[in-house]
């Protein structure tokens, strides 16, 4: 049997923020145009590490999210290529990605194969879905070793995160990403940047 080749996945990213009196606002605005399984908006609570290796031979970035909500899933391991925002014909800020879910001792063997912790962040918020489109709506708070009672917040405003992964040429995504974003102006102005994590 033949060999099935990697077709390469690409994450399409807009960012943007909303001040917690806008948050109702926004938040109605969301139940109204995503899909019928997260009107509500889905409440989620994560904990997301970044690990780093570098050595004269290497250098990688991997991040390891654990759900704070949910203990038995599993903890998804991403690798996250370097944002592409100089292309001014792309509507969305793109990067290649890869998801896996895995093991909890994911750390540990890590750990072991040399990478180390460089931050630890906490996101509590809302999930909400619009057929490829995820957004989420939230608040990120700084941590030590995952302990939520002593997290600090960064920021009273909360961020939005809109994000699709499609395959290369898949690039109509952006297109449907720019126009829902249209959707939640002025609440709330979606942008292409550099990131906010």
């Amino acid at each position: 049997a033949g060999v099935r080749p990697h077709i390469p996945q690409y994450e399409h990213l807009l960012y943007g923020s909303v001040t917690e009196s806008n948050l109702p606002t926004l938040l109605h605005r969301l139940r109204g145009l995503c899909d019928f399984a997260t009107q509500g908006g889905i409440p989620f609570s994560d904990r997301e590490i970044a690990l780093k290796i570098e050595s004269q031979t290497v250098s990688a970035k991997l991040h390891v999210r654990q759900s704070l909500d949910q203990p038995n899933a599993p903890w998804i391991l991403s690798y996250q290529g370097q944002l592409e925002l100089g292309d001014n014909t792309r509507l969305t800020a793109v990067r290649t990605c890869v998801h896996a879910g895995c093991s909890h001792n994911v750390l540990e063997f890590l750990r072991d194969l040399g990478f180390m912790p460089t931050t630890e962040v906490l996101l509590k918020g809302h999930i909400f879905r619009k057929g490829l489109i995820r957004v989420l709506v939230f608040r990120l708070y700084q941590s030590d070793s995952g302990d939520v009672d002593s997290a600090r917040l960064f920021s009273q405003n909360y961020l939005v995160e809109m994000s699709a992964v499609a395959s290369s040429g898949q690039d109509a995504i952006s297109g449907e990403m720019k126009n829902f974003a249209e959707h939640l102006k002025p609440i709330v102005v979606m942008e292409k940047t550099d990131g906010i994590r």
